[in-house]
């Protein structure tokens, strides 16, 4: 039995992969653009932002989440508890398509060649860097010497934010809880090819690997510095400190090939207008957790259902 670090974060970090300027090495990269908030966001409301999309007989209320959020910080969950209540199905992230044959490209990619080590095949000074992190969290060294580059950092990534305290499935597994307190039903959004994300590291060249690395190692020191005050600013609605304070999901931007992320928010929110559309073609509720920028930014999810004749709100609950 395998854990696939690597296939978890892609599959966890699908829908929220939002930054809008092109990745440099070596910097914090933050979203070039602000959100769209006084066309949708018409009053501060108890608890995170809440929206309510309408088409016909259709509504799907939409909680705004973020990539990365502290643990057990306190939230006023009292709309979404309510929305849960009115809803017939919560909506889930994307489901894992894969079988034996993503499992055994997982196990497959993961490791180094024999006889060659971590330290060996990146550069000093992001070997530097990567053991110094792993260092500051009492992480075991030997535990990433035989993993090759880029499944070193998703394996990082994943553990630096566990001794952090840092979730990567909040609020979702949250609102897991509610439904089934709640008998609410659920259901993924979508689904997910593993073989065919992975596909995409089999060209990466040293150098390519390198600048995956070094954005990963970004994305954790910012997540690091600034998840408690993105989660708290979340659970009060503040949309511009968690735009401020969110990190981007560099990781997934390097392993979908984008030559910037600006083009990976331009897939994210194709992806979100999509799946709230075929939310909207059953009638009844549905409720969905989806990136807050995919739905903001200029252009966004939000302003282009508005286009395609939807009603967008903020409710009261």
């Amino acid at each position: 039995m395998f854990k696939p670090v690597l296939f978890a974060v892609l599959v966890l970090s699908a829908p929220m992969a939002f930054a809008q300027e092109t990745l440099r090495e070596g910097s914090t990269v933050r979203d070039g653009e602000a959100w769209v908030t006084d066309v949708v966001v018409t009053a501060r409301l108890p608890g995170p932002a809440l929206w309510r999309v309408r088409k016909g007989d259709s509504e799907v209320y939409v909680l705004g989440a973020m990539p990365v959020m502290t643990k057990r910080i306190p939230w006023d969950s009292k709309r979404v508890e309510r929305v849960i209540g009115l809803s017939n199905v919560l909506l889930t992230a994307p489901e894992a398509k894969g079988g034996l044959i993503g499992g055994a490209r997982l196990l497959m990619d993961r490791r180094l060649p024999l006889g060659k080590t971590l330290d060996e095949v990146l550069r000093p000074d992001l070997s530097k860097r990567f053991y110094a992190l792993a260092d500051t969290y009492g992480l075991d060294r030997q535990k990433y010497k035989k993993l090759s580059p880029i499944w070193a950092a998703a394996t990082l990534r994943e553990d630096v934010y566990d001794k952090a305290g840092i979730a990567t499935r909040d609020p979702e597994k949250t609102l897991l809880r509610f439904a089934k307190a709640q008998k609410l039903k659920t259901r993924p959004s979508g689904s997910f090819s593993v073989a065919k994300t992975l596909g995409r590291i089999d060209d990466f060249s040293a150098q390519q690997e390198a600048y995956c690395v070094a954005a990963t190692l970004d994305e954790i020191d910012f997540a690091v510095k600034n998840a408690r005050a993105a989660t708290k600013a979340w659970a009060i609605g503040d949309l511009k400190a968690v735009q401020r304070l969110s990190p981007d999901s560099a990781l997934l931007a390097c392993l979908e090939g984008a030559p910037s992320t600006k083009a990976m928010l331009g897939q994210s929110v194709e992806q979100t207008v999509r799946a709230i559309n075929k939310a909207l073609e059953t009638p009844g509720k549905s409720i969905m957790v989806l990136p807050l920028s995919a739905l903001l930014t200029p252009g966004g999810a939000l302003q282009q259902l508005e286009q395609q004749g939807a009603t967008v709100t903020t409710p009261a609950l």
